[in-house]
Protein backbone atom coordinates (compact mmCIF):
# COMPACT_ATOMS: atom_id res chain seq x y z
CA UNK A 1 0.00 0.00 0.00
CA UNK A 2 0.95 3.50 -1.13
CA UNK A 3 0.70 5.92 1.64
CA UNK A 4 -1.04 8.31 -0.69
CA UNK A 5 -3.77 5.32 -0.99
CA UNK A 6 -3.27 4.83 2.53
CA UNK A 7 -4.34 8.09 3.37
CA UNK A 8 -7.38 8.14 1.11
CA UNK A 9 -8.56 5.32 2.34
CA UNK A 10 -8.49 6.76 5.89
CA UNK A 11 -9.89 9.40 4.96
CA UNK A 12 -12.98 7.48 2.84
CA UNK A 13 -13.12 5.23 5.79
CA UNK A 14 -14.03 8.16 8.20
CA UNK A 15 -16.14 9.82 6.14
CA UNK A 16 -18.37 6.45 4.99
CA UNK A 17 -18.40 5.96 8.90
CA UNK A 18 -19.25 9.18 10.21
CA UNK A 19 -22.30 9.59 7.48
CA UNK A 20 -23.44 6.21 8.93
CA UNK A 21 -23.53 6.86 12.72
CA UNK A 22 -27.24 8.03 12.76
CA UNK A 23 -28.17 4.87 10.64
CA UNK A 24 -30.21 1.83 12.47
CA UNK A 25 -26.84 0.19 14.28
CA UNK A 26 -26.27 -3.28 12.77
CA UNK A 27 -28.93 -3.09 9.76
CA UNK A 28 -27.22 -6.12 8.32
CA UNK A 29 -25.49 -4.84 4.78
CA UNK A 30 -23.29 -8.24 4.05
CA UNK A 31 -20.41 -10.02 5.86
CA UNK A 32 -17.16 -8.73 6.31
CA UNK A 33 -13.90 -9.53 7.34
CA UNK A 34 -12.11 -6.86 10.03
CA UNK A 35 -8.77 -6.31 9.72
CA UNK A 36 -6.34 -4.71 12.83
CA UNK A 37 -2.70 -4.47 13.27
CA UNK A 38 -1.86 -2.98 16.67
CA UNK A 39 -4.09 -2.49 19.61
CA UNK A 40 -2.16 -0.45 21.48
CA UNK A 41 -2.49 3.55 22.63
CA UNK A 42 -0.13 5.57 19.63
CA UNK A 43 0.06 8.84 20.28
CA UNK A 44 1.27 8.96 16.28
CA UNK A 45 -0.32 6.60 13.89
CA UNK A 46 1.12 7.54 10.20
CA UNK A 47 -0.85 4.38 8.87
CA UNK A 48 -3.86 4.21 11.32
CA UNK A 49 -2.80 0.78 12.45
CA UNK A 50 -3.22 1.47 16.24
CA UNK A 51 -6.70 0.74 18.23
CA UNK A 52 -6.90 1.76 21.64
CA UNK A 53 -7.56 -1.14 23.57
CA UNK A 54 -10.58 0.11 25.66
CA UNK A 55 -12.38 0.79 22.01
CA UNK A 56 -11.23 -2.80 21.15
CA UNK A 57 -12.97 -4.10 23.55
CA UNK A 58 -16.20 -1.86 23.02
CA UNK A 59 -15.89 -3.12 19.02
CA UNK A 60 -15.81 -6.35 19.33
CA UNK A 61 -18.34 -6.18 22.28
CA UNK A 62 -20.90 -4.89 19.82
CA UNK A 63 -19.71 -7.39 17.48
CA UNK A 64 -20.68 -9.53 19.73
CA UNK A 65 -23.88 -8.56 20.22
CA UNK A 66 -25.03 -7.47 16.73
CA UNK A 67 -23.44 -9.76 14.19
CA UNK A 68 -21.91 -13.40 13.92
CA UNK A 69 -18.29 -13.64 14.69
CA UNK A 70 -16.77 -16.54 12.91
CA UNK A 71 -13.46 -17.95 13.03
CA UNK A 72 -11.73 -17.25 9.41
CA UNK A 73 -11.68 -20.48 8.49
CA UNK A 74 -14.74 -21.46 8.94
CA UNK A 75 -16.55 -17.97 7.47
CA UNK A 76 -14.18 -18.75 4.18
CA UNK A 77 -16.04 -22.58 4.10
CA UNK A 78 -19.10 -21.13 4.47
CA UNK A 79 -18.42 -18.73 1.77
CA UNK A 80 -17.54 -21.41 -1.03
CA UNK A 81 -20.57 -23.68 0.17
CA UNK A 82 -22.73 -20.11 -0.61
CA UNK A 83 -24.43 -20.55 3.28
CA UNK A 84 -22.38 -17.49 4.60
CA UNK A 85 -25.03 -15.18 6.77
CA UNK A 86 -25.42 -11.99 5.58
CA UNK A 87 -24.38 -10.88 9.41
CA UNK A 88 -21.14 -12.76 9.74
CA UNK A 89 -17.61 -11.25 10.49
CA UNK A 90 -14.45 -12.59 10.57
CA UNK A 91 -12.05 -10.64 13.06
CA UNK A 92 -8.29 -10.92 11.68
CA UNK A 93 -4.46 -9.07 12.88
CA UNK A 94 -1.53 -8.48 10.35
CA UNK A 95 2.01 -9.06 10.92
CA UNK A 96 1.85 -10.76 14.55
CA UNK A 97 2.91 -7.79 16.93
CA UNK A 98 3.06 -8.84 20.04
CA UNK A 99 0.07 -6.87 21.44
CA UNK A 100 -2.02 -9.16 19.77
CA UNK A 101 -0.47 -11.81 22.43
CA UNK A 102 -0.33 -9.37 25.14
CA UNK A 103 -3.53 -7.51 24.56
CA UNK A 104 -6.15 -8.09 22.05
CA UNK A 105 -5.93 -12.33 22.72
CA UNK A 106 -7.55 -11.48 26.58
CA UNK A 107 -10.10 -9.56 25.69
CA UNK A 108 -11.09 -11.85 22.70
CA UNK A 109 -11.05 -15.06 25.41
CA UNK A 110 -13.16 -12.58 27.91
CA UNK A 111 -15.75 -12.01 25.07
CA UNK A 112 -15.34 -15.69 23.90
CA UNK A 113 -14.78 -14.26 20.24
CA UNK A 114 -13.17 -15.84 17.71
CA UNK A 115 -9.85 -14.68 15.75
CA UNK A 116 -7.33 -15.10 13.32
CA UNK A 117 -4.02 -13.65 13.85
CA UNK A 118 -1.40 -13.58 10.93
CA UNK A 119 2.43 -14.29 11.08
CA UNK A 120 5.31 -12.61 9.87
CA UNK A 121 6.96 -15.93 10.31
CA UNK A 122 10.39 -14.20 10.33
CA UNK A 123 10.03 -11.48 12.51
CA UNK A 124 9.36 -14.44 15.26
CA UNK A 125 13.19 -15.13 15.33
CA UNK A 126 14.51 -12.04 14.64
CA UNK A 127 12.51 -10.41 17.52
CA UNK A 128 13.43 -6.93 15.18
CA UNK A 129 10.82 -3.93 14.99
CA UNK A 130 9.34 -4.33 11.44
CA UNK A 131 11.00 -2.24 9.22
CA UNK A 132 8.24 0.42 8.58
CA UNK A 133 8.24 0.76 12.58
CA UNK A 134 12.17 0.75 12.84
CA UNK A 135 12.27 3.55 9.96
CA UNK A 136 9.21 6.24 11.79
CA UNK A 137 10.84 6.02 15.14
CA UNK A 138 14.59 7.20 13.28
CA UNK A 139 13.06 9.77 11.34
CA UNK A 140 10.90 10.95 14.66
CA UNK A 141 14.16 11.25 16.58
CA UNK A 142 16.62 12.64 13.72
CA UNK A 143 17.69 16.17 15.19
CA UNK A 144 16.40 19.01 13.28
CA UNK A 145 17.88 20.40 10.40
CA UNK A 146 18.33 18.28 7.40
CA UNK A 147 18.43 14.53 6.91
CA UNK A 148 20.60 13.36 4.34
CA UNK A 149 19.83 9.87 2.95
CA UNK A 150 21.49 7.35 0.73
CA UNK A 151 19.47 4.72 -1.35
CA UNK A 152 21.95 3.00 -3.60
CA UNK A 153 22.54 5.91 -6.61
CA UNK A 154 19.49 7.77 -4.99
CA UNK A 155 19.53 10.56 -2.60
CA UNK A 156 16.78 12.33 -0.59
CA UNK A 157 17.30 14.94 1.68
CA UNK A 158 14.51 16.36 3.71
CA UNK A 159 14.32 19.66 5.62
CA UNK A 160 13.35 18.76 9.08
CA UNK A 161 13.89 22.44 10.89
CA UNK A 162 10.45 23.17 11.18
CA UNK A 163 8.89 19.80 12.18
CA UNK A 164 10.24 19.43 16.15
CA UNK A 165 8.10 16.27 16.02
CA UNK A 166 6.33 13.72 13.91
CA UNK A 167 2.60 14.48 12.88
CA UNK A 168 0.32 14.63 10.16
CA UNK A 169 1.13 15.98 6.70
CA UNK A 170 4.04 17.62 8.53
CA UNK A 171 7.86 17.49 7.21
CA UNK A 172 8.97 14.44 9.12
CA UNK A 173 5.65 12.39 8.50
CA UNK A 174 6.83 13.49 4.49
CA UNK A 175 10.37 12.18 4.63
CA UNK A 176 8.82 8.99 6.49
CA UNK A 177 7.24 8.44 3.42
CA UNK A 178 9.27 9.13 1.06
CA UNK A 179 11.76 6.72 2.64
CA UNK A 180 8.96 4.60 2.72
CA UNK A 181 8.33 4.09 -0.64
CA UNK A 182 12.01 3.73 -1.72
CA UNK A 183 12.68 1.27 0.42
CA UNK A 184 9.98 -0.96 0.00
CA UNK A 185 11.25 -2.54 -2.62
CA UNK A 186 14.45 -3.56 -0.88
CA UNK A 187 15.68 -7.06 -0.17
CA UNK A 188 15.18 -7.53 3.85
CA UNK A 189 19.20 -7.68 4.62
CA UNK A 190 19.54 -4.86 2.70
CA UNK A 191 17.19 -2.58 4.46
CA UNK A 192 17.71 -3.99 7.60
CA UNK A 193 21.72 -2.71 6.95
CA UNK A 194 20.27 0.68 5.89
CA UNK A 195 18.21 1.49 8.74
CA UNK A 196 21.37 0.15 10.89
CA UNK A 197 23.61 2.60 9.34
CA UNK A 198 20.99 5.23 9.83
CA UNK A 199 20.62 4.31 13.83
CA UNK A 200 24.17 4.77 13.42
CA UNK A 201 24.74 7.47 12.42
CA UNK A 202 21.54 9.48 14.50
CA UNK A 203 22.66 7.53 17.63
CA UNK A 204 19.31 6.04 18.23
CA UNK A 205 19.97 2.64 20.38
CA UNK A 206 18.70 -0.80 18.52
CA UNK A 207 16.29 -3.02 20.15
CA UNK A 208 12.94 -3.36 19.43
CA UNK A 209 10.62 -0.82 21.38
CA UNK A 210 8.07 -2.91 23.72
CA UNK A 211 5.26 -0.81 22.11
CA UNK A 212 6.03 -2.49 18.76
CA UNK A 213 8.10 -5.63 18.89
CA UNK A 214 6.80 -8.60 17.19
CA UNK A 215 5.44 -11.43 19.45
CA UNK A 216 7.96 -14.08 20.06
CA UNK A 217 8.12 -17.47 19.16
CA UNK A 218 6.66 -18.72 22.92
CA UNK A 219 3.96 -16.35 22.38
CA UNK A 220 2.61 -17.48 19.47
CA UNK A 221 2.81 -21.71 20.71
CA UNK A 222 0.40 -19.90 23.61
CA UNK A 223 -1.80 -18.55 21.48
CA UNK A 224 -2.21 -22.17 18.90
CA UNK A 225 -3.78 -23.39 22.24
CA UNK A 226 -6.31 -20.69 22.81
CA UNK A 227 -9.82 -21.82 22.30
CA UNK A 228 -10.43 -18.52 20.24
CA UNK A 229 -7.79 -17.24 18.35
CA UNK A 230 -6.66 -19.38 14.72
CA UNK A 231 -3.22 -18.51 13.40
CA UNK A 232 -2.46 -17.96 9.89
CA UNK A 233 0.69 -17.25 7.53
CA UNK A 234 1.80 -13.96 6.12
CA UNK A 235 4.99 -14.74 4.61
CA UNK A 236 8.28 -14.92 6.02
CA UNK A 237 9.33 -11.38 5.67
CA UNK A 238 6.66 -9.45 4.26
CA UNK A 239 7.65 -8.35 0.78
CA UNK A 240 5.52 -7.52 -1.81
CA UNK A 241 4.60 -11.14 -3.18
CA UNK A 242 4.28 -9.64 -6.59
CA UNK A 243 7.32 -8.67 -7.23
CA UNK A 244 9.12 -11.51 -6.71
CA UNK A 245 10.43 -14.60 -9.19
CA UNK A 246 8.60 -17.31 -8.72
CA UNK A 247 11.05 -19.17 -6.42
CA UNK A 248 11.65 -16.71 -4.07
CA UNK A 249 7.51 -16.50 -3.86
CA UNK A 250 7.12 -19.52 -3.04
CA UNK A 251 9.49 -19.62 -0.48
CA UNK A 252 8.05 -17.01 1.17
CA UNK A 253 4.35 -18.65 1.19
CA UNK A 254 5.54 -22.19 1.51
CA UNK A 255 7.96 -21.06 4.25
CA UNK A 256 5.99 -19.09 6.64
CA UNK A 257 3.41 -22.02 6.44
CA UNK A 258 5.96 -24.82 7.21
CA UNK A 259 6.96 -22.26 10.07
CA UNK A 260 3.43 -21.74 11.49
CA UNK A 261 3.15 -25.26 11.27
CA UNK A 262 6.37 -26.57 13.29
CA UNK A 263 4.98 -24.30 15.67
CA UNK A 264 1.72 -24.95 16.26
CA UNK A 265 1.98 -28.67 15.32
CA UNK A 266 -0.67 -27.95 12.02
CA UNK A 267 -0.13 -26.11 9.16
CA UNK A 268 -2.54 -23.10 8.64
CA UNK A 269 -5.24 -22.84 5.98
CA UNK A 270 -5.53 -19.26 5.73
CA UNK A 271 -3.04 -16.63 4.28
CA UNK A 272 -2.75 -12.93 4.20
CA UNK A 273 -0.75 -11.16 1.14
CA UNK A 274 1.73 -8.74 3.05
CA UNK A 275 0.90 -5.10 1.83
CA UNK A 276 -2.21 -6.12 -0.16
CA UNK A 277 0.00 -6.71 -2.70
CA UNK A 278 -0.69 -9.98 -4.93
CA UNK A 279 -1.64 -10.72 -8.61
CA UNK A 280 -2.10 -14.02 -10.34
CA UNK A 281 0.26 -15.80 -9.97
CA UNK A 282 0.43 -15.04 -6.19
CA UNK A 283 -3.32 -15.90 -5.98
CA UNK A 284 -1.95 -19.33 -7.63
CA UNK A 285 1.32 -20.07 -5.36
CA UNK A 286 -0.51 -19.39 -2.46
CA UNK A 287 -3.60 -22.03 -3.67
CA UNK A 288 -0.76 -24.27 -4.71
CA UNK A 289 1.22 -24.03 -1.30
CA UNK A 290 -2.18 -25.82 -0.24
CA UNK A 291 -3.90 -22.50 1.37
CA UNK A 292 -7.70 -22.76 1.49
CA UNK A 293 -8.34 -18.75 1.68
CA UNK A 294 -6.24 -15.53 1.55
CA UNK A 295 -6.92 -12.22 2.26
CA UNK A 296 -6.78 -9.31 0.58
CA UNK A 297 -6.77 -5.27 1.80
CA UNK A 298 -8.94 -4.78 -1.17
CA UNK A 299 -11.81 -2.70 0.65
CA UNK A 300 -15.17 -4.26 0.23
CA UNK A 301 -17.34 -6.50 2.32
CA UNK A 302 -17.49 -10.23 0.99
CA UNK A 303 -20.09 -10.95 -2.03
CA UNK A 304 -20.88 -14.26 -2.83
CA UNK A 305 -18.53 -15.66 -5.71
CA UNK A 306 -15.81 -14.27 -4.31
CA UNK A 307 -12.67 -15.97 -4.89
CA UNK A 308 -12.05 -17.24 -1.24
CA UNK A 309 -8.10 -16.59 -2.23
CA UNK A 310 -9.23 -12.95 -2.73
CA UNK A 311 -11.08 -12.26 0.27
CA UNK A 312 -11.50 -8.46 0.40
CA UNK A 313 -11.23 -6.82 3.75
CA UNK A 314 -12.22 -3.41 5.82
CA UNK A 315 -9.46 -1.77 7.84
CA UNK A 316 -10.73 -0.77 11.55
CA UNK A 317 -9.49 2.19 12.91
CA UNK A 318 -9.57 3.74 16.38
CA UNK A 319 -13.34 3.96 16.45
CA UNK A 320 -15.92 3.70 18.66
CA UNK A 321 -18.88 1.18 18.07
CA UNK A 322 -21.16 3.34 16.58
CA UNK A 323 -18.63 4.25 14.07
CA UNK A 324 -17.42 1.11 13.77
CA UNK A 325 -21.54 0.11 13.00
CA UNK A 326 -21.67 2.96 10.39
CA UNK A 327 -18.36 1.80 8.82
CA UNK A 328 -20.35 -2.19 8.27
CA UNK A 329 -23.67 -0.29 6.82
CA UNK A 330 -22.67 -0.11 3.54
Amino acid sequence: MSPSRAQRTARRQLGRAARAVGRRLGLPAGPAILMYHRIAEAPYDPWRLAVAPGRFAQQVAWLKRRRTILPLPEFAALHRRGRLPAGAVALTFDDGYACNAEVAAPILEDLAAPATIFLTTGALASGDEFWWDRLEHLVARAPAGRLDAQLGPERLSFDLEDAPAMGPGGAREQAYFALWTALRPWAPGARRAWLAELAGRLGVADGPRPSHRPMTAAQARALAASRVITLGAHSVEHPALSGLSPAARRREIEGSRAACARLTGAAPEVFAYPYGDYDAATVEAVRDAGFAAAVTTDEALVAPGCDPLRLPRLQVCDWSAALLAGALVR
